[in-house]
């Protein structure tokens, strides 16, 4: 009944191992990051490091995906959440661009 939610769910955990690898621990790219979980972004509008809130907020974010995908019918619901994903990074980006290069 919820295929998207337990695929987007075990999605999640390479893709946070593939976010921390090109991190490098403070001495990366933070561009993966903020592709793939802008939500967890969300938290250098309010301090200038990511808190460990907004780190799991962006961890939650692929599985509400699934489950607005498998709730609400997966092509109605996909258009509306790559549009809030790609409005998330650009608004993350064209505030935060000179942290990110």
């Amino acid at each position: 009944m919820y295929k998207f939610t337990i695929l987007f769910s075990l999605l999640t955990v390479p893709l946070v191992a593939f976010v921390l690898f090109f991190g490098g621990g403070g001495h990366g790219t933070y561009i993966p990051f903020l592709v793939l979980f802008p939500l967890g972004l969300i938290g250098t509008f309010v301090s200038d490091n990511i808190k460990f809130l907004f780190f799991v907020l962006g961890l939650f974010q692929f599985p509400v995906y699934g489950f607005l995908m498998d709730k609400f019918k997966s092509k109605k619901a996909f258009l509306f959440i790559f549009l809030f994903h790609i409005s998330a990074i650009l608004i993350i980006f064209l505030f935060k661009k000179n942290e990110f290069f």
